[in-house]
Order: C-alpha cells, then sequence, then structure tokens
C-alpha cells in the first residue's frame, strides 16, 4: 500500500498547473457522473455538454490533448475512493473533451464470451479510439452511438 501511494506522489509532482488542475475536474467530474448513473436517464447522461472554450486548432493537437486528458482521467480514477467503471470514465472524458470544444463520441460496445457478456465504454475523435489497445474494434462489436441533440 504504501509503495503505490509512494507511485502516486512520484507522478502527480510530474504534473504541471494546468494538468493539476484538470486532475481536480475530473475527480470532481468523476464523482458527479458516478452518482447520476443512479438517478439520470442515460439519454440524459450522453447529450454532449455545451463547449466553453473555443475550438482547438489542429486536428494533432486535438489528439494530444485528448490522450493527456484521458490519462488525467485516469490518474483521477485511481485516486477515487469508489470504484471508477469505463462507462464514468467514458463520460468524464468527453464532458471534458466538449467543454474544451472538441467533438467527441461516447462508443459501448459489447462482446460475448464462453464466459457471458463483456461490455466496454471509450471515446472516439473523429472515429479513433483515444488511448485504447489496438484490437478493440476486433473485441468489441458497438451496441450503442452518440445521441445527437
Amino acid at each position: 500500500m504504501w509503495k503505490a501511494f509512494k507511485d502516486k506522489t512520484l507522478l502527480a509532482w510530474q504534473l504541471s498547473l494546468p494538468e493539476w488542475l484538470a486532475l481536480v475536474e475530473a475527480w470532481w467530474i468523476l464523482l458527479g457522473f458516478y452518482l447520476a448513473l443512479f438517478w439520470v436517464s442515460y439519454d440524459r447522461l450522453a447529450a454532449t455538454p455545451r463547449p466553453i472554450l473555443n475550438k482547438i486548432a489542429g486536428e494533432s493537437n486535438v489528439l494530444v490533448l485528448a490522450q493527456r486528458l484521458q490519462l488525467v482521467v485516469g490518474m483521477a480514477a485511481r485516486l477515487h475512493l469508489l470504484p471508477m467503471t469505463c462507462l464514468v470514465k467514458a463520460l468524464t472524458l468527453r464532458f471534458m473533451l466538449s467543454r474544451r470544444g472538441i467533438e467527441a463520441q461516447l462508443r459501448i460496445g459489447a462482446n460475448k464470451t464462453s464466459t457471458g457478456l463483456s461490455a466496454h465504454a471509450w471515446v472516439e475523435i473523429q472515429g479513433q479510439p483515444i488511448s485504447e489497445s489496438e484490437d478493440l474494434a476486433e473485441r468489441f462489436k458497438v451496441i450503442d452511438v452518440q445521441i445527437n441533440r
């Protein structure tokens, strides 16, 4: 336990001030989505939030920011006391990207295995999954796409 805490602390010291702020933002948004899953409909959760910042110029900048935010959301999820599922993390990442003017789609996929059914949620930008394994499309068939409003 002490080693895990030490590793997280060392990793946290490597963050810049904007990344620290994004980490705090992600922690609270994760908590909000975790609680909202109990009381709010999926349609409402999946609705795209309005952007509050101007769209970021350059496709490569968008992908780099999305991957960095995905890492920050993952760190915030690991720092939580509550168990954060892939759906909560994907909703959080998509929300944070949308607030920054980046269009992102929430994807939910399922896969039938010999032991049962497995599911996974992730975020895509222009059809490209953010920080997911290469065989994602082979492992999961998309069962739900982003609701456009």
